[in-house]
């Protein structure tokens, strides 16, 4: 009788968190932009970080942008296996570092790797770092605390 109880309760509850997720999910999909961005500061430089989901769904571009700032020297993206880079080369500034990444479930935050060096960094030393989580809702979060970071939106 107790194990009958114990196995209702566990199929309820199961029941519930399940539902929980649907509307989760359904939540994340009415709220879908296909557009998220944040302007971060990392080693004295300003940057914006902005991910466009791609309009089948199953991509997403990533890019890194420094526009004229005097003080960056080096821009780097990793994400799902990918990464780009761009440094400072003759007095000119960094292009934007791109990349893009296959995703499998399009309502799925994009966890992507930034590194930034600014005015003291020299090739090949290591650069500052943030990991940050972008949602195709356009909500931003700092990966590691689980911070929401403002949106550019």
């Amino acid at each position: 009788m107790v194990a009958a109880l114990s196995i209702t309760a566990g199929g309820v509850w199961q029941s519930a968190a399940d539902e929980d997720q649907r509307q989760e999910r359904s939540d994340k999909a009415a709220a879908y932009k296909g557009r998220s961005g944040a302007a971060l500061r990392i080693d004295g430089v300003s940057t914006d970080l902005v991910a466009h989901w791609s309009s089948d769904r199953d991509k997403v571009v990533i890019e890194l942008r420094s526009y004229l700032d005097k003080n960056a020297r080096y821009l780097r993206l990793d994400a799902g296996g990918e990464s780009a880079s761009s440094k400072r080369q003759d007095g000119w500034y960094p292009k934007a570092p791109e990349i893009a990444v296959p995703v499998s479930d399009p309502l799925a935050d994009v966890t992507v790797r930034v590194a930034v060096g600014g005015k003291t960094w020299k090739d090949g030393a290591h650069a500052d770092s943030r990991t940050v989580r972008l949602s195709p809702t356009g909500a931003v979060y700092d990966a590691e605390t689980g911070d929401r970071l403002p949106s550019d939106l």
